[in-house]
């Protein structure tokens, strides 16, 4: 359940939290991790004996700006709709701006720029982002076991130096990322660097690869890049903001400059590209949720369709057992009057149990009687 910021900081500065916890049915301390959890904050203890006691209290904090690739929402559990209304999501065609996020994208690019200032990549890996310790950890083990086992079939993937160089890379993007409030973090999958930079809610794949053609060694049934390959072997930095491998954005040591001397202008273009894919989400959005009204309303007068059909069929059904009742009245007088007339000479008793036999059965065939002319009453509907 989504729900706008400020109101959930209102509930949780709206009464005691042990009396907010019982209406939701949870704990004060559950209560307290839940809140902690979307990053709302609480009353400081002591702060309804002051309000009963009609003394001074803090102000109830603001909602902090939506920020780049964020929904400017709060993602909470379904047993706050009790006492939350459900907030809708940003419109596609904005307003976008916040405090810390412009309208315009260009905007947004030159003020990342400016609060980013210097970025660099450590030059070692002594203090990594959070997002490649577990990568980091998973090679030391390697190492470990490689040092001892040299036919592993597990052996450490990045110790040359163009490796290690793409570590520092990612890591001076994370790092930059991380001093923007945003996040990020990379595996490893078969010899091969998988990263992705996290805007906000708003995900982007990277791809730190190398450019063009270079030599290679078969390992363990892949082919992995020459062991010697140079520091400088040229490397590309690719950003797919759908996980296809189909780049939007890319960044690559060239004349301008190695991507060491780019890391600034890459972080601000991943984040201001983290905006610009959140947008295009809330438009891809609206347009499966258009598509989708389109699919039920196409549905729906299918439906229609068919029980229209069906209702004909009912009228032609009843049509065809009037006159099959009607057939068989008929014939009963014909036979009442062919012996009347002396040309027929029946039982009494026989011609009086066949003619109530005859008619009861035109009855149960008599759509009107048997009420079978109330499938085509009234008019499809769903």
């Amino acid at each position: 359940m989504l729900v706008l910021h400020e109101d959930l900081i209102a509930l949780a500065w709206s009464e005691p939290m042990r009396d907010l916890a019982a209406k939701l049915g949870l704990s004060d301390v559950g209560l307290r991790k839940k809140f902690a959890s979307y990053g709302v904050p609480i009353p400081p203890q002591g702060y309804w004996n002051k309000v009963h006691a009609g003394k001074p209290t803090p102000p109830i904090p603001g909602a902090a700006p939506r920020r780049p690739g964020e929904t400017g929402r709060a993602s909470v559990d379904s047993s706050f709709a009790k006492l939350l209304t459900k907030a809708q999501p940003l419109s596609a065609a904005g307003p976008f701006a916040s405090q810390e996020v412009p309208e315009d994208l260009d905007e947004l690019f030159a003020r990342e720029i400016r609060l980013l200032g210097r970025v660099t990549a450590p030059k070692t890996l002594d203090a990594p982002h959070a997002g490649l310790v577990k990568l980091l950890k998973q090679e030391e083990r390697r190492r470990e076991r490689f040092s001892t086992d040299r036919w592993t079939s597990t052996p450490p993937n990045f110790d040359t130096i163009l490796a290690r160089r793409r570590l520092r890379i990612l890591n001076g993007i994370l790092l930059a990322l991380r001093k923007r409030g945003h996040g990020g973090d990379a595996y490893e999958h078969n010899g091969a660097i998988h990263a992705r930079a996290i805007i906000g809610g708003t995900y982007l794949g990277l791809d730190l690869a190398i450019v063009g053609k270079y030599r290679t060694v078969r390992q363990y049934g892949y082919d992995r890049p020459a062991p010697d390959l140079p520091a400088t072997t040229p490397l590309i930095l690719r950003m797919s903001p759908g996980f296809d491998g189909r780049a939007t954005r890319s960044w690559e040591d060239d004349n301008a400059g190695e991507l060491e001397a780019k890391l600034a202008e890459i972080t601000a273009g991943l984040i201001v590209a983290g905006e610009a894919r959140f947008r295009a989400s809330l438009r891809e959005e609206e347009e499966r949720d258009r598509e989708a009204q389109l699919e039920q309303e196409r549905k729906r007068q299918r439906r229609l369709a068919e029980l229209n059909q069906k209702r004909i069929q009912n009228l032609r059904e009843s049509g065809d057992l009037l006159r099959q009742a009607q057939d068989i009245r008929s014939l009963v007088e014909r036979v009442r009057h062919a012996i009347e007339n002396g040309s027929t000479i029946v039982d009494e008793a026989a011609l009086a149990a066949w003619v109530r036999w005859a008619l009861a059965e035109a009855d149960k065939i008599d759509p009107v009687l048997s009420g079978q002319f109330m499938t085509h009453l009234d008019e499809p509907s769903l």
